[in-house]
This record gives structure tokens, sequence and C-alpha cells, in this order.
């Protein structure tokens, strides 16, 4: 009897030792297979690109994240083109017709108001160069449309003289589908220059 409970205590023990063996096997290999899979999907992110003896490494995300550096990029783009002016008419409607593939007519009705005020004329004719430095854009992407308040420092110089002018202007973004002339997929609307004060 005496054997019989011994043999029934080693059975026990033995159960529970194979029960908590295979259940630390069951968790080994949930960790593992769940460990698995994300490296895995972090790893299908990832493109290498192969150019001869050089190797690049590219990351995929989201449109999102990326977003306000693009609507950034896109309005600073948007300004040059529009404001950068030099002495050369040809010049002039090239650099201004790439800026209205970035915005709706309101940037063109800018520009027709400032041709109809003569200061693409007065430009050429005083043999001024324009320069525009962005300042600082503040952008709200958190909202659709998106809106950008752009902070710039306009440049006139002369032959012999200069001066500085101050703007703020402001615009909403949409989302577009990109192309080679927006690759950024956005489009500015509502354009507008809401503050223009001389510096100096």
């Amino acid at each position: 009897m005496e054997e019989l409970l011994k043999l029934q205590k080693h059975f026990n023990r033995v159960k529970i030792i194979t029960i908590i063996t295979l259940s630390a096997l069951g968790l080994v290999c949930i960790t593992t297979l769940v460990l698995s899979y994300r490296s895995t999907n972090e790893f299908s992110k990832r493109i290498y690109i192969v150019n001869k003896n050089a190797q690049f490494e590219a990351i995929a995300g989201t449109v999102t994240e990326n977003r306000p550096v693009e609507i950034g990029y896109h309005v600073r783009r948007f300004h040059e083109l529009f404001f950068n002016v030099i002495p050369d008419a040809e010049e002039i409607e090239n650099s201004t017709k790439k800026s209205f593939y970035l915005a709706d007519e309101s940037a063109k009705k800018l520009y027709d108001d400032l041709k109809e005020q003569h200061f693409y004329s007065d430009i050429i004719q005083g043999n001024v160069v324009q320069k525009i430095a962005i300042d600082s854009v503040a952008i709200n992407s958190a909202l659709y449309p998106y809106e950008a308040i752009t902070y710039a420092t306009i440049k006139q110089t002369r032959a012999t003289t200069g001066a500085v002018k101050k703007i703020v202007t402001h615009c909403r973004l949409e989302d577009t589908p990109r192309s080679l002339r927006s690759p950024n997929g956005l489009f500015m609307r509502n354009f507008k220059i809401i503050e223009s004060k001389i510096w100096r």
C-alpha cells in the first residue's frame, strides 16, 4: 500500500512537471511567433536600393507621418517661385507659371494685380533683383484642409539702393494626386498676403 502511495506521488509530481514544462514551451512558442511577426512586419517596411557598389536603405511609412514637412516644402517652393524676381520678362513669366501649378487662381489674381500696378515692368526698368527668405512657416496639419502661415523677408536690390520688406502670407492646402509639377501632392487655396511692411 505504501509503495502504491509513493507511486501515486511520483506520478502526480511528474504530471505537474510535465504540465509546467508544456506551458513554458507553449509560452516560449507564442512569444517567438509574436516577436517574429513584429520583426518581419518591421523588416517589410525597409527597401534596399543597390546602385553599383553602394547600398541605400529606404523606409516605408504612411503619408501623414511626413505631411508637415511636405507642406512646409510646398509652401516654401511656391514663395520662392513667385517672389524671387530678376529683371528678365521671360524668366519672370516662366517662374510664376511654375508657381501656378502649386496654387489656385488666387495666386494668378495676385500676379495680375501686380502686373496692373506695373510692378514687374518697374523691376525690369529699374534693373531690380528681388529675393525672398522664408523666416518660418507655421503649419496646422491637424485639421483638413491644412493651414499655413508664412513669415518671410523680401529684399530688393538696385544698382545704388536696397529695400527690405517683411511679409506674412496665409493659405490653405488640399491633398491632390502627386505629379512632376506637384511632387508633394498638395494644392494651395486662397493664398493671400495678410501683412506687408517695409522694414528698412
